[in-house]
């Protein structure tokens, strides 16, 4: 956990957490325009620190950028994983208790993305790492593809490898102009729209 606190920006409250045993699997915040007809939901790769009490850097920076846009009511943030970890590099290390966790963060996930109505859906995983997460996102993306239809999946950019990009190191103005993609095969590799 990060040694520094970090307070969510005014006007915005946390509606819900789910977290058990050392694991969030969702985060839920409302944002300063609750009669907005969107919900801004966000997949990143595994939470780092926030949570009901405190905010962290990434959730914050999509708060400030997207969440105060007036163009969403609410903020969802799931994980391919729900293990928190603020160095994603320690991951590779924990592979056994990802898989244990997938299930439960999968039914997480898909209840959350029935709860949301209509929505963006903003894939922010960065570099999605091979024997980690690789499986979870894919199962994870597939399911949200079979769930949902006519909402649009977007990114704040794509990296090298052609995943959505993490926003915490990417210009605000980048943040807040999400990029429209699409599905470029199985592995759920990510496609700009032109």
């Amino acid at each position: 956990m990060a040694n520094q606190s970090h307070k969510y920006p005014d006007g915005f409250s946390v509606n819900e957490v789910v977290k058990k045993n050392g694991a969030r699997y969702s985060l839920v915040l409302n944002t300063p325009t609750p009669d907005a007809k969107l919900t801004l939901f966000v997949l990143m790769m595994n939470p780092s620190s926030a949570d009901g009490e405190d905010s962290d850097p990434t959730v914050n920076k999509l708060l400030r950028t997207l969440g105060a846009s007036g163009k969403y009511k609410k903020v969802v943030i799931v994980n391919t994983t729900p293990i928190i970890e603020t160095d994603s590099d320690n991951l590779k290390n924990r592979q056994a208790e990802i898989n244990k966790l997938a299930m439960v963060n999968a039914s997480t996930v898909a209840k959350q993305v029935k709860l949301a109505g209509h929505f963006h859906f903003l894939v922010a995983t960065g570099l999605i790492k091979k024997g980690v997460n690789d499986k979870s996102y894919v199962a994870l993306m597939d399911q949200i593809d079979q769930q949902t239809t006519g909402d649009g999946l977007y990114v704040v950019d794509l990296t090298k490898d052609d995943y959505g990009k993490h926003p915490l190191y990417t210009k605000d103005d980048d943040v807040r102009n999400l990029k429209w993609v699409s599905k470029a095969d199985a592995q759920w590799h990510l496609k700009l729209h032109a």
